[in-house]
């Protein structure tokens, strides 16, 4: 959880130092794109579910599942960030917010250019825009760790809990409650 209430400059130092050039180099080479409820195109939530199926190789989440996500756009309940590398769309990432809640909701880069630093950029500027619009706290979500999962995490698994601790904030203790029915149909 990243507290929005400090200035830029204060969020700026509770990045890790390794992602403050990282962070530089994607708002020099990307050309980002944030669309919200005033700037909201369908085109751009169709890239961006393109751009998802070609990464996952396969689609991964419904079209309805694309239509909620741009409804939430229209709503002012959600915006987009697309970054952009030689015209061509190559990372993008959707943020789910309320008055004073931002969430980092989904994202997708090509996998060709992973050694790009691609969505750190684009998580800075959402972090940006969520103070802007007078979010207090940002959430770049969930990590785990090998004891709350009772099993080995995944190489991948494990790189994704540590790209989201590189943005600054606090890790926050939730109670995952599962409900799990003895009853069979």
């Amino acid at each position: 959880m990243i507290d929005l209430s400090g200035s830029e400059e204060e969020l700026r130092a509770r990045v890790r130092k390794s992602y403050k050039s990282l962070i530089n180099w994607g708002e020099k080479n990307l050309s980002l794109t944030l669309r919200d409820q005033n700037s909201a195109r369908v085109e751009d939530m169709e890239a961006f579910r393109l751009l998802h199926i070609e990464v996952a190789g396969l689609e991964t989440r419904t079209p309805q599942t694309w239509k909620i996500q741009m409804k939430m756009i229209q709503e002012n309940e959600a915006f987009l960030v697309l970054g952009y590398w030689d015209n061509a769309l190559v990372t993008a990432a959707i943020f789910i917010h309320s008055p004073r809640y931002c969430y980092y909701g989904a994202s997708a880069s090509k996998r060709e250019l992973f050694e790009k630093p691609l969505t750190h950029a684009v998580i800075w500027k959402a972090i940006l825009h969520a103070k802007e619009i007078g979010c207090r706290w940002f959430e770049v979500g969930e990590q785990l760790f090998p004891a709350q999962t009772n099993s080995e995490l995944s190489p991948k698994e494990q790189k994704i809990s540590a790209f989201k601790k590189g943005f600054g904030g606090s890790t926050c203790i939730r109670t995952d409650i599962m409900f799990k029915s003895t009853i069979s149909l």
